[in-house]
This record gives structure tokens, C-alpha cells and sequence, in this order.
């Protein structure tokens, strides 16, 4: 038997409105820290250009723009930004193959290294080592869409078919995501088509470029141009994602605020730490110079703890200084030190990858080694992956398909592996006696040679191998 609810009454304590529910309102976060796309059936004012083009949250991508000053200014997340994007590049491509399946990674029994010949190689060298008329490297290209797949959540990059040298290739651009907006979808088809550029979204002639999105090439001049836009998963967002971090941006903000107090407390010396007043008949000029030498002698660096000297001719002019004590040192340091391990959490890294020390650890190098382990398992390699099949190979595939290259070929990515083992393994163990010279600098023994000196470190009580 269900009971009628009065949902008069309830809407009025506040638990059942549907308004305030779509707002975001049955929580406490406030509005600014919730930003909403752009969705058919809400308000589109401020969320949408020339009625066509959905920006990143915003016309203007005030919100992008934030993240953009936050990953500049916190120490923490930078580095951390920065140490997954050079895990993700890792140390180099390793060609690869597999039987009708160029985009498939999962299953490794699948693939097998290339073992081609030296103009296959070559061939492929020079493609990688030159993917676009900026002369960039596959690699340089592809930290710019880590870096941003990691800061931001988005990365965007441009395919462009052009014919050079009598044949067709297909070139590689990183769009810069302040560039960018994406194309508003049909709400009968309900996807995305295609992504636009713009070098100055604001202005009122603003020159759109549309880019269709792959597979979907479009001929534009002596080229034709297709898109990939990869995107973080995030709640109620349909057009953008959020980086996996977005979590922590207030506590970046904090990383950031700490240091500028400091900074400021250095250039204004007393102030506010002190409270002056000056007492006496002086005129107005008088009165500004005094206060401008005071300002001048104690404030910008070297001037902190300053003395002001006053000579007067009657004591009843005498400045009166009180003094403030600053008792705020000691919490700063532990805000400081939480911000620093809710960025670390919200980032899904470590404490010890990030530089930071761990009272009672001494940070061996087999910690950190477990610990990068652990990173590149849970958090690395999806995002690599997903760099690898929705962008790099499908790059490779369509300069196959041209014969640019052999068909068939896939790009895998080496791990890259700051901590080596060699600090571990006892090289006379591990290495034979030319093997040991060579690592020295010495040129390698013949067989007569090696015996003599064998027999002379035997006479010697010496046993090298």
C-alpha cells in the first residue's frame, strides 16, 4: 500500500525540487565550482558562439583558462602533469604488427615485433622523424597531446592530406585547445561532427575553420583535413571532459596562494605587520614625504626588519609604532604540506614520485620503483592507450593505406624506467672481461691476450672474469 506524499511540504523544507536538483543545489558547492555545458533545452546565453559552436564550458573558456593559470602556478601538479607525460611518450615507438587487426592492443598474441628490411625501416624513420610542415618529431606531437590529455582532459590534433614530392601523405598537428570549439550536434543524429579552430574566438570577424572528425575526411584547398578530439568521461558533459584531477584544482590554487603571501609579506616589509603613526604640524607635502620615505625604507627586498630613525626637535612629534605578531607560520606550513597530498590523491600518483619525503622512509629506490610500477599499470597505460588507438595508429593507418609506409604496421610505446637496475647487479657476474673494458672505454682483448692477463691475475691472487 503506498502512502500519498504532501509534496508541497516537502518541496518547502527543501527536499524534493526538481529546479534545485538540476542546479546542482541539493549540495552545498557553489554554482561557480559546478560549471554547466551547453544542452538544446537550457539557456544558451554565454555557452555558445554564432549559434553553432559550443566552447569549453564558456565562450570566452574562462574555465579552461583557469585550469591553464592553476597547472602554471602549483608546483605539485605541474610536476606531477609532467611526469606522466614523459611516462606516456616513454622511450620511444616500437614498430609492430598484426594481422587485420591495426588498431588492436589487448590481446598481445596477436602482435609481433617488425622485423622488416632497412628501407622499411628507413621509410618509416622518416615519417615519424617529420610528421607535419613544422618539421615536428611524432614525439614532439604527441607530449603536446599528452600534456594536455593530462592537464585539461581534451586533446585535439589535425590530420592533413596533401600531395609532396609526386605522392600523397597524410601530416600530424596538435590543436591548441584555446583554439578550439566543437561543432553543436544535430539533435536527430545526436553526435559530434565535427570541431572548429579560431585564433581569436572573442572578435567580432572571427574566421572559423571547421574540421570534420575522423574518419570523415573534407577537401579544403589543395588538402583535405579530418580531426580526432579525445576527451576524458565526465559526469553530465557531453562535448568536453575534465581532467582526472579537476578535483583538486582548489587545493592548487592554495599551492599557489601560499607563496605570493610570502612574496608579498618580503615586498612590503612592515606591512601589515605593523601599524605607524606619525604625529606633529606638517604640511601636506611634508606629510607625503615622510610617509613615502617611510614606505621606500622599509618595503622591497633587503629592507625587511628595517630601522626608522627620527631626529626631532620635540619629543611630543615622535612616531608611535605597534608592532603585530604574526602567528600564522606554523598553520600555513601543514596547509601547505595537505595541499601538496590532495593534489598527490586527486592526481592518482605517489608521495614518493613526487619528490616528497616520508617520515620514518628513506625513499629507497625500490620503493619508488614499486611505486611507478603501480602508476604505469593503473594510470599510465590507459591513457597511453587510448592516445595510441585513437590517434597515432590511425595516423600510421592512413599513411599505410597511401604507401607511405608498409601496410600492417602499428606503433607500440617502450616504458620508460627512470630507476635502472644497474646499481643492483655485480657487473663481474653480469659481464664477461671485453664487455667490462669496453664499459671503460678500452678497446676488447683477443683470446692470446686475455689468457696472459688471466694467468698473470691468477699469480697475483686475483680471480676476474
Amino acid at each position: 500500500m503506498r502512502t500519498k506524499t504532501n509534496k508541497t511540504n516537502l518541496e518547502k523544507k527543501g527536499i524534493v525540487n526538481s529546479a534545485v536538483i538540476k542546479n546542482g543545489r541539493d549540495t552545498n558547492v557553489l554554482d561557480s565550482d559546478l560549471p554547466t555545458e551547453y544542452q538544446e533545452t537550457s539557456d544558451a546565453n554565454g555557452q555558445i558562439i554564432d549559434d553553432k559552436w559550443v566552447r569549453f564550458f564558456d565562450i570566452g573558456s574562462t574555465y579552461l583558462k583557469g585550469l591553464m593559470a592553476l597547472v602554471s602556478n602549483s608546483t605539485t601538479a605541474r610536476n606531477i602533469i609532467n611526469q606522466k607525460t614523459a611516462l606516456i611518450i616513454g622511450d620511444g615507438f616500437i614498430p609492430a604488427q598484426s594481422k587485420n587487426v591495426p588498431f588492436l592492443q589487448t590481446f598481445r598474441r596477436l602482435l609481433k615485433k617488425i622485423l622488416t628490411s632497412d628501407s622499411e625501416t628507413e621509410g618509416l624513420n622518416n615519417l615519424i622523424g617529420r610528421v607535419n610542415l613544422n618539421n615536428e618529431s611524432l614525439e614532439d606531437v604527441m607530449r603536446k597531446i599528452a600534456f594536455d590529455f593530462t592537464a585539461f582532459g581534451n586533446a585535439m590534433v589535425e590530420y592533413v592530406k596533401v600531395r609532396q614530392g609526386g605522392k600523397e601523405v597524410v601530416y600530424i598537428y596538435h590543436i591548441p585547445l584555446h583554439t578550439a570549439a566543437v561543432k553543436k550536434i544535430d539533435p536527430l543524429k545526436n553526435i559530434i561532427e565535427a570541431i572548429g579552430t579560431c585564433a581569436d574566438w572573442e572578435s567580432g570577424s572571427r574566421k572559423v575553420k571547421e574540421i570534420p572528425l575522423y574518419p570523415t575526411w573534407e577537401k579544403q584547398g589543395d588538402s583535405q583535413r579530418s580531426a580526432v578530439h579525445i576527451k576524458n568521461y565526465s559526469p553530465a558533459y557531453f562535448y568536453w571532459g575534465e581532467p582526472s584531477n579537476i578535483s583538486t584544482r582548489h587545493w592548487q590554487e592554495i599551492e599557489y596562494r601560499i607563496p605570493k603571501y610570502n612574496i608579498a609579506k618580503f615586498d612590503n616589509g612592515f606591512k601589515p605587520s605593523a601599524f605607524v603613526q606619525f604625529f606633529g604640524q606638517v604640511t601636506p607635502a611634508e606629510g607625503e614625504k615622510i610617509i613615502q620615505d617611510f614606505v621606500d625604507f622599509h618595503t622591497g627586498t633587503g629592507n625587511n626588519n628595517g630601522i626608522l630613525a627620527q631626529v626631532l626637535s620635540d619629543e611630543k612629534y615622535k612616531a608611535h609604532v605597534e608592532i603585530f605578531e604574526d602567528k600564522s607560520e606554523g598553520s600555513f606550513l601543514e596547509l601547505e604540506r595537505m595541499a601538496a597530498q590532495a593534489i598527490i590523491t586527486g592526481s592518482e600518483w605517489s608521495t614518493a614520485l613526487s619528490g616528497i619525503a616520508t617520515v620514518g622512509k628513506l625513499g629507497s629506490n625500490q620503493q619508488i620503483r614499486d611505486e611507478l610500477e603501480l602508476v604505469i599499470s593503473t594510470v599510465i597505460k590507459k591513457d597511453r592507450r587510448k592516445i595510441m588507438q585513437k590517434i597515432i595508429n590511425p595516423f600510421i593507418f592512413e599513411n599505410a593505406e597511401l604507401g607511405v609506409i608498409s601496410k600492417g604496421i602499428m606503433l607500440e610505446i617502450a616504458n620508460l624506467d627512470p630507476i635502472g637496475l644497474s646499481a643492483q647487479i655485480d657487473a663481474n657476474l653480469a659481464l664477461l672481461l671485453n664487455e667490462k673494458r669496453r664499459v671503460l672505454g678500452y678497446d676488447g682483448l683477443d683470446k692470446e691476450q686475455e689468457l696472459k692477463l688471466k694467468e698473470e691475475q691468477n699469480g697475483n691472487g686475483n680471480n676476474f672474469n
